[in-house]
Formats: structure tokens, sequence, C-alpha cells
């Protein structure tokens, strides 16, 4: 997909459940820069695709299209499921700590993963 850019920032967004206005206050750009983003009638600068990555706790590969794969939490997502559900995590900020604080006892978070693929849907 040639503009797939604009389409990942627009589905992420759209998954993330926020509105253009609302994600351009969050990362503090206009709104019509973010419109112009989704569009493709203009792409990012390498700061602030950065900051979209940053965001959304994507790689900035994944924004450009040069990869399908996801990663965050140490864990590979490949799909936008999986993006919609870290983002419903996002909604519960003792859930979201309790997966942080994950991330320094390896041991833990190999136990995580096992979970998540228990869980996980496709």
């Amino acid at each position: 997909m040639r503009n797939i850019l604009g389409f990942r920032i627009r589905n992420l967004r759209e998954i993330a459940g926020y509105s253009q206005k609302e994600l351009a206050e969050k990362l503090n750009i206009s709104n019509v820069q973010l419109s112009r983003y989704e569009s493709n009638n203009r792409k990012p600068d390498p700061d602030t695709l950065i900051l979209i990555a940053d965001f959304f706790q994507v790689t900035t590969d994944y924004l450009l299209g040069r990869t399908d794969q996801v990663r965050e939490f140490n864990f590979t997502y490949s799909s936008d499921q999986d993006i919609k559900f870290i983002n419903r995590i996002r909604q519960f900020p003792n859930l979201e700590q309790f997966i942080n604080d994950l991330l320094d006892h390896p041991d833990k978070m190999k136990k995580l993963q096992e979970i998540w693929k228990i869980i996980r849907t496709d």
C-alpha cells in the first residue's frame, strides 16, 4: 500500500478512540497538520514521526509500512486487534502500571508472555 503512513496513523488514532482534535492536542501539533498526515497530503518530519510512534508505542518502521509487526511491552503484535487490546489496557492506569513494573522482571515477563499467548485471539 503506497499511502500506508496516513492510513496507519488514522487507524491507530481510531483504535485508540481519539478524535483528530484530541490526538493533535496530545501530540502538540495542529489539527490541520494531523489531517494532512492522515490524508497523505503531507508527511511528518522525522521528529514528529518519532513523536507519533512513541505516543502509540509502535515503531517508526511500522508507521512507514516497512514492517507489519508492532512492538510494545517487549511483545510482538501483528494485528490491529492487538493494538486495540493494548489501548484498552491503557484505560486502566493500575493495570498499565502493573505491566510496566513487569518489564523490570524478566522471569515474570516471560510468564506474562505465556498468558498473552493464551488470551490473545486472532
